[in-house]
């Protein structure tokens, strides 16, 4: 019987036992995939004895599975392998909330030896620290987190140099809100004064803004690290310095300090466009005019090399202005013009503002197009694990483009690699994007350029090599869509529905409700092959139940069936009145994806109908019992069980707990008793003095004379 069950929130805790009953007076007509149970006119009496609650990531190809053991009627919980050693399961709990997911993401990509290095930084940091090193470990590309020629200790160090930058600065502060100690959702963010005339104004940043665009230490090609500004590679301080305490504590001979520029800055800027009077947008872009000399040089990525050497040309003056922005509190990303052969940056106050300090050009993006007389094909923003995301319609006038990609039977692909282009140099390519579950993405392109596409996957190319021509000059306001048919197929679940049986059982009822709140897509940035992870909202999985024939071909890859089917989901209620006395497991699963990671939130509920379970009073025999019943029921630890035996004279009473296969828990009573009423106890321990399980279990009594009872009793622990 479906319902219309909202989800709740969930925790991170793997299983919650609910340590309540709920009665519910049902009068059921359909359950599962709908049948009508017309022997049963009577209302259901269903109490509650299991649940489930959790959070979890269910990687590409795995499953999590909830199964009705019929056996011990409670539910098994079993979530894909976290993949995390004990240590960094530890940190991870350590997490603000809001990153805990991420965290053990990234941690779970690394080898044991790394990720307990990591975990280790993590347990041992301290407040005001630990969320900006945790931000910093849960969003760096594994490939960097897992190199040996990696110095760990930078991110320690780069968070310190934060704290010690913000004591200098007028027109920031870093506001802490909440700690380690307190948990929670805490987190930092900073406070800016901008002056945009008549008035001087406060702003916070967005969280996410602080911690990709101001603490990350990576930002584009650079390696988060001790470089020597001779040579730009690694060498151990003192020689090796970092980006961040260099370009603010060290000024070259003849050349201005950075933290000198801005210490007479009461704001971060004056809303003024392409003017030096702009607060600390101002200082820093007439800091980077003198420090550096516009001229053609060998390439760079490391800003301390680049500061080093003083000149270069648009690239390496974006790589400096970002880091120095940076360094200063502000968040920045530089921006990249490719078949344009141009770099920029911008920087963030309530919305991204395009910066090139060279030639003054502040909250000015259209002196490019039309201003120089360029048609810009495609401009992206850059973020420290790799990703970049299309900022074109800043720059220039733009076409959209939809891209949908199927397989070979229509299915839709994820994790393909699209990557548009046009012409111009230096290239080799305009933009890359991964797609999501939907196979889908949605693309802004500027206008008459010729505009082609290629799309890599798994399972086969489009075309099978080279590009495919889309149009040979985009218009302005132009819509193009192309649907883009992979030569291979997406590995789907061979699943059919299944009859429910003649006649069903209805003793126990199943209800699950779950939401993917989000789903992880893997990319690699193709200039330095890192590797990144980007979070959307709203994943997709399949589900079903099925009985324990059919889950076995399931794991066997073989057809099989189930009931309440669902594929490509992003939510489901389900509430499923098992059909027989067996074992049924309930599936969700990401089998079908290629390279996405579902993020789920899930919850599962067990009853069983009171009403369905037989309590039995036989009077036969000289001395007859009868249970008066058990208190509480359900119980949490113990339980007391009172009951009358009649007769003339004291007998034999054997009082005994046993479950539902039969097997004896524990004897309670086992000699003689003089007739009337009685009271025993059950500490729920089994016969070895362990806790038992939480389940339904029987309480039967016989006499030496043949007189029995027995009565049903719920544990919950």
């Amino acid at each position: 019987m479906s319902t219309g069950l909202n989800c709740k929130p969930v925790n991170l805790s793997a299983r919650i036992i609910i340590i309540s009953v709920i009665l519910l007076s049902l009068s059921v007509e359909t359950a599962g995939d709908g049948y009508a149970d017309e022997s049963r006119q009577f209302d259901y009496e269903w109490v509650l004895i299991d649940s489930i609650n959790a959070s979890i990531r269910i990687p590409t190809g795995d499953r999590c599975v909830i199964t009705y053991m019929n056996d011990t009627g409670t539910l098994m919980f079993e979530p894909p392998e976290d993949g995390l050693t004990s240590m960094a399961q530890a940190a991870v709990d350590r997490a603000p909330e809001w990153i805990q997911i991420d965290l053990a993401d990234n941690l779970s990509r690394l080898s044991d030896s790394y990720q307990d290095i990591y975990a280790d930084m993590i347990l041992e940091a301290s407040d005001p620290h630990v969320d900006e090193i945790i931000f910093e470990i849960a969003h760096l590309a594994p490939q960097v987190l897992g190199s040996s020629f990696f110095y760990p200790e930078v991110l320690a160090f780069n968070v310190s140099l934060l704290y010690d930058t913000d004591e200098h600065l007028a027109y920031a502060d870093i506001i802490d809100y909440g700690t380690s100690l307190t948990g929670g959702d805490y987190y930092s963010t900073i406070e800016y004064r901008i002056y945009e005339d008549p008035d001087t104004l406060t702003f916070e940043l967005p969280r996410e803004i602080y911690y990709w665009f101001v603490v990350h230490p990576k930002l584009h090609k650079e390696r988060p690290d001790y470089i020597n500004p001779a040579t730009g590679g690694h060498a151990d301080p003192p020689t090796g310095v970092f980006w961040r305490d260099y370009l603010f504590n060290h000024a070259d001979s003849g050349y201005p300090l950075l933290k000198d520029s801005l210490s007479v800055c009461s704001t971060l800027w004056n809303c003024n466009v392409s003017s030096l009077d702009n607060g600390a947008i101002g200082a820093i872009t007439a800091w980077v005019t003198t420090v550096m000399r516009f001229e053609s040089y060998p390439h760079h990525n490391q800003p301390v090399r680049i500061y080093h050497l003083h000149r270069g040309t648009c690239s390496v003056h974006s790589y400096l202005t970002a880091a120095a922005s940076r360094t200063a509190l502000i968040p920045a990303t530089i921006s990249a013009m490719y078949r344009d052969n141009h770099k920029i940056n911008e920087f963030w106050e309530r919305e991204w503002i395009a910066w090139e300090p060279v030639g003054t050009h502040i909250n000015n993006p259209r002196v490019y197009d039309p201003g120089w007389g360029w048609d810009i094909a495609c401009v992206f923003d850059w973020r420290g694990d790799g990703f970049t995301w299309n900022v074109t319609e800043r720059y220039t006038d733009v076409c959209t483009l939809s891209v949908n990609v199927t397989d070979l039977i229509g299915n839709p692909v994820d994790g393909a690699c699209i990557v548009l282009n046009s012409n111009g140099s230096p290239g080799p390519r305009c933009l890359v994007d991964y797609t999501a579950s939907s196979g889908t993405g949605q693309y802004l392109f500027g206008d008459s350029r010729p505009l082609y596409i290629m799309v890599t996957s798994p399972i086969g190319n489009y075309p099978a090599s080279g590009y495919h021509t889309i149009t040979t000059s985009t218009g302005i306001g132009q819509h193009y869509t192309i649907d883009v048919t992979l030569p291979g197929e997406v590995a789907w679940l061979d699943l059919s529905p299944d009859t429910l049986p003649d006649p069903p059982s209805d003793n126990y009822r199943l209800v699950i409700e779950f939401d993917t709140p989000g789903e992880t897509v893997y990319g690699k940035n193709l200039d330095d092959m890192d590797v990144y992870s980007e979070t959307y909202t709203t994943g997709n999985v399949d589900f079903f139940i099925c009985d324990e024939s059919s889950y076995s071909d399931y794991i066997g890859g073989n057809p099989f069936e189930g009931f309440e089917i669902a594929e490509d989901t992003c939510s489901r209620a389900v509430d499923f009145i098992i059909p027989s006395d067996e074992q049924y497991s309930s599936v969700i699963s990401n089998e079908s994806s290629l390279n996405v990671t579902q993020r789920v939130n899930v919850t599962a509920y067990l009853y069983v109908d009171q009403t369905g379970i037989t309590e039995q009073t036989e009077t036969g025999g000289a001395s007859p019992l009868c249970f008066h019943g058990v208190y509480p029921n359900p119980c949490t630890s113990s339980a007391s069980i009172s009951f009358y035996l009649g007769g003339l004279s004291a007998t034999d009473v054997r009082i005994e707990v046993y479950d539902m296969h039969g097997r004896i828990i524990s004897v309670l009573n086992d000699g003689l008793l003089i007739p009337g009423n009685h009271v025993v106890f059950w500490d729920g321990m089994d016969k070895s003095g362990t806790p038992a399980p939480s389940g339904v279990y029987f309480c039967r009594g016989i006499t030496q004379s043949g007189g029995s009872a027995s009565s049903r009793l719920v544990l919950l622990r």
